[in-house]
């Protein structure tokens, strides 16, 4: 059995455990914040991120339509500038809105690189093992899923080790069914079985936000079968590695391209780095 955790994760996980639990339908903003905090020594807030990403929000309806189980609100100063919409189903963040607030906040310091392809189960698996052959990008791959293909977050020890093993379990089920975005912080794996360490914005999901999803489970969290959306990856990097990931990337078969998440595409210009 081998544990692999990205190398560089100390400052984010400090920022993280510092913040505790996600702004309400600021999962996407509420990353970039502590992103840019973690690695840039930025203080953006998520509210900050949400209104330069053209985030819009839901005008009406009880946080239980948009909360997970156990969460209480949480909004936060300022949360009243983000714009509001009556149809809860178009709010949200776009991909193309965080990759303009990642660049615009960072005076284009830092990026996001948005990543789709017909495979993610190799995909997923090239992006971790690029991460961890060059721990000097401290590059963060920022998974956009969709939970309802996830496994419940409370795993046993027991159905653990015998997914591991290769023997039958009964996986429990999912704890929330909605577009998501989380951190993919590593994996653990025994011959051809992986698990994938994912770290989330509401502590009340596996060990205070971190939890462990089977491989499958991932790629059919952001391939979104049967969904009208898509999912994706996007990596968190320094500006200037752009061109050299660019190259690593491609030769992986993976395409550079923003994604439909359901969520209103805002007319902004790409950045220079994109």
């Amino acid at each position: 059995m081998q544990i692999s955790l990205l190398s560089y994760l100390e400052p984010l996980l400090n920022v993280h455990h510092a913040d505790n639990q996600q702004p309400d339908n600021l999962c996407g903003p509420y990353w970039i914040s502590l992103l840019l905090k973690a690695y840039g020594d930025l203080n953006v807030s998520a509210i900050e991120v949400a209104i330069a990403a053209s985030t819009i929000l839901p005008s009406q309806g009880n946080p239980t339509d948009w909360l997970p189980p156990r969460a209480t609100s949480l909004q936060g100063t300022d949360y009243d500038r983000i714009p509001t919409h009556t149809d809860l189903n178009i709010c949200g963040t776009s991909i193309k809105g965080l990759v303009h607030a990642t660049n615009t906040l960072s005076q284009e310091k830092f990026c996001l690189i948005p990543l789709q392809t017909t495979d993610w189960k190799t995909g997923l698996s090239a992006v971790l093992t690029l991460c961890h052959s060059h721990p000097t990008w401290q590059a963060i791959p920022l998974l956009n899923c969709h939970t309802s293909y996830f496994w419940g977050t409370n795993l046993s020890p027991f159905t653990l080790i015998s997914y591991l093993q290769g023997q039958p379990v009964s996986p429990p089920a999912p704890d929330w069914s909605v577009g998501h975005f989380n951190v993919l912080i590593g994996d653990i794996h025994k011959d051809a079985n992986r698990l994938y360490a994912i770290l989330d914005t509401y502590p009340q999901f596996g060990w205070q936000g971190w939890h462990l999803q089977p491989a499958a489970a991932v790629s059919q969290s952001l391939q979104r079968p049967q969904q009208t959306s898509q999912g994706g990856l996007a990596l968190f990097v320094k500006a200037e590695l752009y061109s050299e990931i660019k190259q690593l990337i491609t030769q992986q078969g993976l395409e550079i391209s923003a994604w439909d998440n359901g969520s209103p595409t805002v007319d902004i210009s790409e950045s220079s780095t994109q």
